[in-house]
């Protein structure tokens, strides 16, 4: 699929398909846009009432002697509520009518208000459709896909592709995030990771990947790391992937994805209808690769390190123990209180490591950590723990901006006698199950030095859903890559 823009309705070329917008009036729906041509059409529709713009509502009616064979109305409910949210959740259900069409030509008439600016209607628009227009369907037969099978969409009253073309480049990391999450836990290794790592490399002469197996990493001594992956069959990685679009700058984001390519939960067993999703608890790994993968095709004039502790939390003989401690990277020693809190404990290693290595000037670390988080903010806004103000408003900005909204979390001092060991410098897990995202938050936080700006993104919520849902047509969301590049673009 590709985009295509003209200036003016009149310009429009012939196509399948025309979607017009509509807001929501007091008797009858308004037209968001001028299509003068088919005012004819349009009109007697509104007048019989059959059409009231109600948000996200679509009614498909066809034409004679148009450019177009058919004519979507497309509801954007009231004007004065809308938002650019709004605008992607819209295009995103009128691009769900397409869905299993053979529909390869559509034009789509933007919205004219004067709420915002013409090239963020154009991103908000493009950004509802790309997205809404992803389906994993490979593990169905021929006769059960429901595929799209648009090759063209000409945005009406757009200045040009620019915008949309940047639309498609991030979400190309987006969509190969979704697809890391989405395919089998048996396919989806720490290797595969690794190879998917080195991938990006070969495709983008500014990427450069490094990756420690299990043999560097013991050397390395990074224990916490060491015992989450002690009952897996499959070696751990540790995934390291540069890319230096501004190489005259020392300026450096460091962005750490947990890469539990599949969590038990350890002895710890997580239970049934918990454990049938677990294939999605590197969710905050393949984002951030799809972070590189955005950043490299849209040329991002920043430098970003991805780092990713890929492993499986299994179970077996030499499985770590619930009771027994363990020396982290960093030296501190953690006492494992509970297994299924192994996310802190890879990230923790690579934190650490992460820091000596590449001296970054911000850290910014995402996980599908704790399922505390879904019980406080569900699946519409993700957890944002920061210890720098200024980034964390740079954060809950890009949030706004992008739809992958955030919610500040307390990061107060009191909550770290939670994590207090008798035994040892910390406990992997809450004495209690009060603040279960805070707690994880301030166990990670342990493990940032020198004062380097950071923020922890708790994405259980967010990264993977109960079910589709707006411009989301699988469960897997690559929530984060969109949120990240906005926010490195505006620092």
């Amino acid at each position: 699929m590709k985009f295509s823009a003209v200036s003016t309705a009149t310009k429009r070329p012939k196509a399948d398909l025309v979607i017009v917008p509509f807001f929501k009036g007091k008797k009858e729906a308004t037209l968001a846009a001028t299509v003068a041509d088919l005012k004819g059409d349009i009109q007697p529709i509104l007048k019989a009432g059959d059409f009231t713009g109600k948000l996200e509502a679509t009614m498909l009616t066809y034409l004679s002697g148009k450019k177009e064979k058919r004519l979507l109305f497309l509801g954007l409910g009231d004007e004065k509520k809308a938002t650019l949210e709004t605008l992607r959740r819209c295009f995103a259900a009128a691009m769900k009518r397409c869905q299993d069409k053979k529909w390869p030509q559509i034009n789509v008439v933007l919205p004219e208000s004067k709420k915002w600016p013409l090239d963020e209607t154009t991103r908000a628009v493009a950004e509802g459709m790309s997205l809404s227009s992803y389906v994993f369907e490979e593990w169905k037969s021929k006769e059960n896909q429901k595929l799209f099978h648009i090759k063209t969409l000409t945005l009406v009253g757009a200045k040009d592709t620019k915008v949309a073309q940047k639309v498609m480049d991030i979400l190309s990391g987006v969509n190969f995030a979704r697809d890391l999450i989405n395919r089998n836990a048996l396919d989806i290794t720490p290797q595969t990771l690794a190879t998917e790592a080195r991938r990006l490399a070969r495709q983008h002469a500014d990427v450069t990947t490094h990756i420690l197996d299990k043999e560097q990493i013991e050397k390395e001594k990074m224990g916490l790391f060491l015992a989450v992956a002690s009952g897996s069959r499959i070696d751990p990685a540790l995934i390291m992937v540069e890319y230096r679009g501004a190489p005259r700058s020392d300026d450096v984001t460091m962005v750490v994805g947990k890469g539990i390519t599949f969590d038990t939960g350890g002895l710890n067993l997580k239970p049934t209808n918990s454990i049938e999703e677990q294939r999605s608890d590197m969710s905050g790994g393949a984002a951030a690769l799809g972070i590189i993968q955005a950043a490299a095709a849209t040329k991002l004039k920043a430098n970003i390190v991805a780092v990713v502790p890929a492993t499986e939390n299994a179970i077996d003989s030499r499985s770590y123990k619930p009771g027994d401690i363990y020396r982290s990277y960093l030296g501190k020693t953690v006492e494992i209180t509970n297994t299924d809190a192994e996310g802190r404990l890879v990230l923790a290693d690579a934190l650490a490591y992460g820091q000596k290595r590449f001296k970054p000037t911000r850290i910014i670390d995402m996980a599908t950590l704790t399922g505390a988080v879904i019980i406080a903010l569900g699946s519409v806004r993700a957890a944002l723990y920061s210890n720098n103000e200024k980034l964390a408003k740079l954060c809950e900005h890009a949030g706004e901006l992008t739809g992958e909204r955030v919610w500040r979390m307390p990061l107060d001092e009191d909550y770290m006698s939670l994590m207090k060991s008798d035994i040892a410098d910390l406990r992997n897990s809450g004495k209690k199950r009060a603040a279960g995202s805070v707690t994880a938050a301030i166990f990670l936080q342990e493990f940032i030095q020198n004062k380097t700006p950071w923020i922890h993104l708790d994405i259980a919520g967010t990264a993977f859903l109960d079910s589709p849902e707006h411009y989301h047509l699988t469960q897997a969301t690559g929530a984060g890559v969109r949120l990240v590049i906005t926010l490195i673009e505006n620092l």
